[in-house]
């Protein structure tokens, strides 16, 4: 009786289990080119906040606590993935282990746009979401869209994009991703009028009534506001993905994010569940080990500052207010002149210098951190946008929209010599005859 032998094939993840293409994510977000452009919005961001604040916002709004929280984090690069609490909202919590890294940089991001449709703010405090959602907008239709490109010829066609290629690519298809995000947004305001229009009338008595026989209009209105920006919240990521991957215009963008918005909520859903969790995991490791950077350059320096009094390091940190002189303590003193000279350190204005300083370089280390889990979540925006476009349009991973930037030439002309036999002419030859 003959054996068969029996040929064990090589399994493919990718075919099997194709969401793993999220875990192929985090070597692209940790490249400089995504780090560089990462760094560039979550810089540029705040910027356009605080302009806004500037000109709309006086101190009797701050007062509102809401209204104070949002500005702090619209103002600051790194408030939003560095939350002061403990327990930060929309964290999903495994084995005491919290993981909302890119769940924090999406309410970051989709928040001031829920606050901007509260019926309870005043004119001012409209006009600050305003101007702060649209300059959101820009930045990040420019900074994702690169990035989103970085990524997607790095997962489907292993190609690097340099910074210039990307710059220039979102130079070039930025308003076109700022139109389709903006699409659904002038929709809403379109579907506003009518509705602003029967709000005058129920401003009588009898309007009321009278409304209130036509009241199923208003509702159908609401209902298709609602849809588009339901759509919106959860699709404006696929936007920037779609015209990065297949470089289309404005509403071809947000019809295609739409589709596979609603087509494939659970597919959907499930992508985003598997991309928070694996980008939480890694948050946790970066925002621990940045938190960790600046405790131990405390730690360290503790020691030093500790000879001049054990809430030295408190006083520089700021938990406790400084005393305008130190004496410099007797083991130093003993050290530089055998203890017969009194010398004097830094004054008050000098200690509020110098935590400035500090503040600042510790700023621009959880700056840098904010900016890999930007960088992540639009890379992660990337992968699931692929994986979407698989499952609704059935169409492979590696197609993808690519510039034809090489050059062609014709073939050189040919003339035949006196034998006949074909010759190849050359160009300066042609040239000269012409």
């Amino acid at each position: 009786m003959s054996e068969q032998s029996v040929i064990v094939q090589k399994i493919s993840w990718q075919d099997l289990c194709p969401w793993t293409l999220i875990f192929k994510t985090l070597p692209v977000a940790s490249s400089v080119t995504v780090l560089v452009f990462a760094l560039l919005g979550v810089l540029l961001t705040p910027m356009g906040w605080l302009l806004s604040q500037t000109l709309f916002l006086h101190d009797a709004q701050r007062a509102d606590d809401v209204l104070m929280r949002t500005t702090e984090l619209n103002a600051s690069p790194y408030r939003s993935v560095f939350p002061e609490s403990d327990q930060p909202v929309g964290a999903i919590e495994i084995l005491g282990s919290q993981f909302s890294g890119p769940r924090m940089v999406f309410e970051q991001l989709v928040r001031p746009f829920r606050l901007l449709f509260d019926g309870t703010r005043g004119g001012w405090e409209f006009c600050y979401f305003l101007l702060g959602n649209t300059w959101s907008i820009l930045v990040w239709s420019f900074v994702g869209l690169a990035i989103t490109r970085v990524c997607l010829l790095r997962l489907t066609r292993n190609e690097h994009f340099g910074l210039d290629d990307a710059f220039e690519f979102a130079m070039e298809k930025w308003l076109t991703t700022a139109g389709a995000i903006g699409i659904p947004l002038a929709a809403v305001a379109v579907l506003c009028i009518p509705t602003f229009l029967i709000g005058l009338f129920m401003g009588f008595d009898i309007g009321v009534m009278l409304v209130g026989v036509f009241w199923f209009i208003v509702l159908l209105l609401a209902i298709a506001m609602s849809l588009l920006l339901l759509g919106l919240m959860f699709g404006w990521p696929l936007m920037v993905a779609s015209v990065a991957a297949e470089s289309q215009n404005s509403f071809d963008a947000m019809t295609r994010s739409y589709a596979y918005t609603f087509q494939r909520p659970l597919h959907y859903a499930f992508y985003m569940l598997i991309a928070i969790l694996f980008g939480g995991f890694c948050w946790m490791i970066v925002g621990t080990l940045t938190q960790g950077v600046v405790q131990m350059a405390y730690w360290s320096t503790s020691w030093g500052t500790g000879l001049y009094g054990s809430d030295r390091i408190d006083v520089i940190q700021g938990y406790l207010p400084g005393p305008a002189n130190l004496p410099t303590p007797p083991a130093l003193a003993t050290a530089v002149d055998g203890g017969n000279t009194e010398v004097m350190v830094s004054g008050s204005k000098s200690l509020e210098v110098g935590r400035g300083l500090i503040g600042l370089w510790n700023a621009f280390v959880k700056t840098l951190a904010a900016a890999f889990i930007y960088g992540l979540f639009w890379c992660q925006a990337a992968a699931i946008y692929l994986l979407l476009r698989k499952d609704v349009d059935e169409t492979e991973m590696d197609e993808i929209y690519v510039a034809d930037e090489k050059r062609t030439y014709e073939l050189p002309p040919l003339k035949s010599d006196a034998s006949g036999i074909p010759q190849v002419q050359s160009l300066v030859a042609v040239e000269e005859t012409q």
